[in-house]
C-alpha cells in the first residue's frame, strides 16, 4: 500500500493529480484516491491513501462489493455497489473518497503507483502485501473523511513536532 514519509512530504499535491488523470483522464482532486491534508495550523501535510490496515472495516461492506486484491489492494466490484457509503463511514483515516456514487480508494494503479512516480520529494512509496497496521486507536472517531484524515495526520505528526520542540530547547 502506499506511504508517506511526513517528514519528506511537502503537500504539493502532485499525488493526487498523478491519481486522478490515471484514473479518470481529468485533473480532479475529488477524484483522486490519494488526498493531501494540509494543517496549516501546525505545520504539516501529509498524503492519506488506504494503508491496508489489518482491520478492514472497507471491507464489511452490505453488498460485498469490496475485496481485498493479491497486493493488498482493496478492489471494487462496480455492479455490487449500491452506493451506501458504509465503506466511506468505516474507514478510521479518512482513505475512502467517493464521487459518482462509487467509492474510491487506492487501487494502486494495478502494480505501478502513479502517486509514488510522481512524487518531487520521494515522500511517497509502496509496499504490496499484508500489513500489520492497526488502526484500532482510530476507529471510534465520528467525523468526515476530511475530519478522520486530519485527525490521523495529526497523530503521525506529534513525533515529529516533539522532535522539533526538542531541537529548539536544545539550540536555546
Amino acid at each position: 500500500m502506499i506511504e508517506c514519509n511526513i517528514r519528506l512530504c511537502v503537500g504539493c499535491r502532485m499525488c493526487e493529480v498523478a491519481c486522478s488523470v490515471f484514473h479518470s483522464a481529468s485533473v480532479s482532486p475529488a477524484l483522486s484516491r490519494i488526498r493531501v491534508s494540509k494543517l496549516e495550523e501546525i505545520g504539516l501535510d501529509m498524503a492519506v491513501a488506504c494503508v491496508g490496515c489489518c482491520e478492514q472495516p472497507c471491507l464489511e461492506c452490505p453488498k460485498e462489493a469490496l475485496s481485498a486484491g493479491a497486493r493488498g489492494e482493496i478492489l471494487l466490484d462496480a455492479r455490487l455497489c449500491d452506493a451506501c457509503r458504509v465503506c466511506e463511514d468505516a474507514c478510521p483515516i479518512g482513505a475512502v473518497g467517493f464521487c459518482d456514487d462509487r467509492p474510491l480508494i487506492c487501487d494502486l494503479c494495478g502494480g505501478e503507483p502513479m502517486c509514488v512516480a510522481v512524487c518531487p520529494t520521494r515522500a511517497l512509496s509502496c509496499r504490496e502485501g499484508a500489513r500489520d497496521i492497526s488502526l484500532r486507536a482510530f476507529q471510534n472517531f465520528v467525523g468526515s473523511p476530511g475530519e478522520k484524515r486530519a485527525r490521523y495526520v495529526r497523530a503521525q505528526g506529534e513525533p515529529l513536532r516533539a522532535s522539533w520542540q526538542e531541537g529548539a530547547r536544545v539550540d536555546s
